[in-house]
């Protein structure tokens, strides 16, 4: 049964567990979770699987699994060779706050965040540089103190540092004035969208307000971030559906509407495109309680 996990880290939307070995526990139904997850296998076999892809799961592999994405793990169990694995698990908005004085680190998180990078696995191999990250952290913010915040704030900024160069980089940067102008449009493209994603799409209102050609936006758009524009803005309010199903009581009528004027029945087949179940499964798995998996 797919299970939407609540993210249930407390006041602060933030966890982590160390080298925790998992048992007989069922690793087998496909969940997902309100907040960004990051997986790191120390020891075990075996595959992990999203909406739309796979990936062989063995000691190294690094996994990032983005809000409401459904995904699942399947480790058999081995005698006297256990799944081992350290989770790190946080709301995103917590996160842009400390990202501040490195704009170039807050460019990346952002396409992070909106589900832009080329890719979400990384076998590190026998590389020690994020392990260690995870347990000195784990021994510094398991200790008690004043200073938790500070040390959580210079983890995640070395985490996702970390990640950007080493694990999901965002590919050579052109720094040519060119390239730099692009970039300038790429994000002035986003801006209008998150503002705009849950009224009917216009794309020669976007072209207007930009000046720029309509042929022109979505050449730039898919070259850019791999995603048409219509694609994007469809995982957007399917990303804003999601949120509302969990937090509210809103009709899937009403929530058709306020994620982009769509009628029930097309928002609902573009919902079961996107996340294989209907919006109203998706909201009875919410509201059944289950707890996050740690």
């Amino acid at each position: 049964m797919n299970r939407i996990m609540t993210l249930n880290l407390g006041p602060d939307a933030f966890f982590s567990s160390y080298r925790q070995t998992t048992g007989d526990r069922d690793w087998l139904a496909y969940h997902a979770h309100q907040g960004i997850e990051l997986l790191y296998v120390h020891q075990g076999l075996g595959e992990a699987m999203t909406e739309d892809a796979r990936y062989p799961i063995r000691a190294g592999t690094l996994l990032l699994f983005l809000p409401y994405q459904l995904h699942k793990v399947e480790v058999p169990s081995v005698p006297g060779a256990p799944y081992i694995r350290s989770l790190v698990k946080f709301d995103p908005r917590i996160v842009e706050p400390y990202l501040a004085p490195y704009p170039g680190l807050a460019r990346w998180f952002l396409m992070l965040k909106r589900g832009l990078l080329s890719r979400s696995f990384c076998d590190l191999g026998t590389s020690e540089r994020l392990p260690a990250l995870l347990r000195d952290f784990h021994e510094l913010y398991g200790a008690s103190g004043p200073d938790k915040e500070e040390e959580r704030s210079l983890f995640l900024v070395s985490l996702l540092h970390e990640l950007r160069h080493r694990a999901f980089p965002e590919g050579s940067r052109d720094v040519s004035p060119e390239a730099e102008g692009r970039s300038l449009h790429i994000d002035r493209i986003m801006d209008w969208i998150e503002a705009r994603y849950a009224r009917p799409f216009d794309l020669q209102s976007l072209s207007g307000e930009l000046h720029l050609s309509p042929y022109y936006l979505s050449h730039l758009f898919k070259e850019h971030t791999g995603s048409s524009l219509r694609d994007y803005i469809t995982a957007r309010r399917i990303r804003e559906a999601c949120r509302l199903l969990s937090s509210t009581s809103d009709s899937i009528r009403s929530i058709a509407e306020q994620v982009g004027g769509f009628g029930a029945s097309h928002f609902c087949q573009l919902f079961k495109k996107s996340k294989g179940m209907s919006p109203e499964t998706f909201r009875r798995t919410v509201q059944q309680g289950f707890s996050a998996a740690p």
